[in-house]
């Protein structure tokens, strides 16, 4: 598959493409406190071997099930944040949404324009999909005026739905309906 640029604006811009070149970056990004915290899966500290087994495990999962955007900074290349959407098979008409943006990025409304456009992607690629989830937790007050500026909606309090920091933690549960 050929990697195509989605232009965000005239800094921004999406792709297709993660790849080993790009572990510094995520290491520089993702060691932050600040943003690990409001993530469930990326181990902390985030390692050179880390990066190196995402880069595996990108290789063999199927673009039906899995669709990873990687926000890159148009002068440079350099990768400063990635959205994903993820689904359980190709029948599947709903879809977790997952993102993270580094820091000094942060508070620009970037985000928002991101997520609309792996939307708009994802759903031309995807025929069934109708649904798109996103989990927050409760302490992600930005996450959640993100999301609802985007028209995501909150339906529920998972209790206990998440295991972070040695304790059991609530989530939010967000969805998007991608109307055909």
């Amino acid at each position: 598959m050929t990697s195509i640029r989605y232009e965000i604006n005239d800094e921004f811009y999406l792709n297709d493409i993660l790849s080993k070149e790009d572990i510094p970056s995520l290491i520089k990004y993702l060691n932050n406190p600040k943003l690990i915290g409001n993530t469930l899966t990326i181990p902390h500290p985030f390692t050179v071997s880390d990066g190196e087994t995402l880069m595996e495990s990108m290789k063999s999962i199927s673009p039906k099930l899995k669709r990873l955007f990687t926000l890159r900074l148009c002068l440079t290349d350099e990768l400063v944040g990635i959205c994903s959407l993820s689904r359980s098979s190709n029948e599947d008409h709903i879809a977790e949404l997952s993102c993270w943006l580094g820091e000094p990025f942060w508070h620009r409304g970037l985000m928002p324009q991101v997520i609309r456009k792996v939307i708009e992607v994802v759903s031309n690629e995807w025929d069934n999909l109708i649904r798109i989830e996103a989990h927050v937790f409760p302490w992600n007050k930005p996450s959640m005026r993100m999301l609802e500026k985007i028209n995501f909606l909150f339906e529920a309090t998972l209790r206990k739905h998440n295991f972070k920091n040695g304790q059991y933690n609530d989530g939010l549960l967000y969805s998007f309906i991608i109307e055909k």
